[in-house]
């Protein structure tokens, strides 16, 4: 296909990724994004081997390596000395297999660094409201009435609160009984390598996940996160920390110097969720990706991944097509049965960790360290916790869903030196 104008809406994980992926393949993007200074939101993430995929494809691997957290293992009690309910390894499957965690303001460093390294344009503080003449050229609408285009191309890429996916179709929405609060902070002495997690019934989960170090700090840090109702999540500006912290450690005690430094509300993050999907993501010449298309719970840690698999998947169908509503169309073919069932298996196992049920926590403590301890499933596990899973009964390497399985990284000449 002959290079394309495409306009990519929203500088996030998605968006970078794609206008990089774009741009290797000899098309002209154009990022827009809504803030003054295009930056990151939210705490720490676990990139899955899928993610890293992507990110090797993007010539990145070696730089997200020395900022994240090799992830070895999810390890999760119940309480300080409850059941096990998880314990879990990646290399239970594959030799070598693992995730890496990193902050998402070391993962956005690396994403943005790529793409000026190419040369793309960045248009911020353009708080992009609509899209006009999906059928022809499309024409970008900004809050302040400008009329920016026409593209051959709309990529939006603006994540959970995109403006423009009710131009592309219906969109099927619900939301979450429980939101969670996150934070950083300076480690204290948890694992280096693991993913833990201590839970009370269904209505309590606490997350530690390292998440390496910023780019211009080599402190090691700790991603924390405190799921909660959300009608407590309403009122967490008025709760009392001092009383908070109590409650956490009497739950996980080793916390107590993690949380210690939370001095004020405002400093953990409040966040909901929503399993939300786009029945039909491309109309015309509009495509969403990443959050704009497809949301679900974080009880599997999928959504960075995900958005990396949508852009490198995008790119790789208008590369295959010489007619770009065919490859727009093989994109969707592409992605969907992968992103259906981790909205499946992620609704389900939220009902065993965030539900205010009374049955499903017993249940669980029950049954999920036994189940885990079956070959089968324990294999079955670790692939749907690394992203690899394609359906109930199939599952593919992360280098066949990145689409890197015979590709060369491609070298980003100068970023590391650029880095502190």
């Amino acid at each position: 296909m002959s290079s394309l104008s495409i306009a990519i809406v929203g500088a996030g994980i998605a968006g970078l990724a794609a206008a990089s992926f774009l741009a290797d393949a000899g098309h002209r993007p154009v990022l827009f994004e809504r803030f003054e200074e295009a930056k990151p939101l939210g705490a720490g993430l676990l990139i899955q081997p899928t993610g890293l995929a992507v990110i090797e494809r993007l010539g990145l691997r070696e730089e997200a390596t020395r900022l994240g957290s090799r992830i070895e293992r999810l390890y999760g009690r119940c309480g300080p000395d409850g059941p096990l309910i998880f314990d879990r390894r990646y290399d239970e499957l594959l030799p070598g297999l693992h995730g890496t965690a990193m902050h998402r303001a070391s993962l956005f460093h690396l994403l943005m660094g790529a793409a000026l390294a190419r040369g793309i344009a960045l248009e911020q503080a353009a708080d992009i409201a609509g899209v006009e003449d999906l059928t022809g050229r499309p024409i970008l609408l900004d809050g302040m009435g400008r009329r920016l285009g026409p593209f051959d191309l709309v990529v939006d890429a603006s994540g959970a609160r995109s403006r423009l996916r009710e131009a592309a179709g219906p969109v099927h929405i619900r939301p979450y009984a429980h939101g969670a609060v996150w934070g950083v902070a300076r480690d204290t002495g948890f694992l280096r390598d693991a993913l833990q997690q201590r839970y009370r019934t269904a209505r309590f989960m606490i997350g530690v996940l390292p998440v390496g170090r910023l780019p211009d700090d080599p402190a090691p840090l700790d991603a924390f996160f405190w799921s909660l109702p959300v009608e407590n999540l309403e009122r967490w500006n008025q709760t009392d920390l001092g009383a908070w912290r109590e409650e956490v450690a009497a739950i996980w005690p080793e916390t107590l110097a993690l949380t210690a430094q939370f001095t004020r509300n405002d400093q953990l993050t409040q966040a909901r969720y929503a399993q939300l999907t786009v029945a039909e993501p491309v109309r015309g010449r509009l495509a969403l990706i990443g959050d704009a298309w497809h949301q679900t719970s974080p009880q599997l840690g999928q959504g960075a991944n995900m958005a990396l698999l949508d852009a490198a998947a995008l790119a790789d169908a208008i590369a295959l097509h010489s007619n770009l509503g065919e490859a727009l169309a093989a994109f969707v073919a592409g992605r969907r049965a992968h992103i259906r069932f981790y909205q499946m298996a992620s609704t389900v196992l939220t009902q065993f960790f965030q539900s205010h049920s009374r049955l499903t926590g017993p249940l669980r403590n029950a049954t999920f360290g036994p189940m885990g301890r079956l070959p089968w499933l324990k294999t079955e596990m670790v692939k749907t916790l690394a992203g690899l899973k394609t359906g109930p009964f199939s599952w593919k390497k992360a280098e066949e869903l990145a689409g890197l399985k015979g590709r060369m990284p491609r070298p980003i000449r100068g970023l590391a030196e650029e880095q502190p």
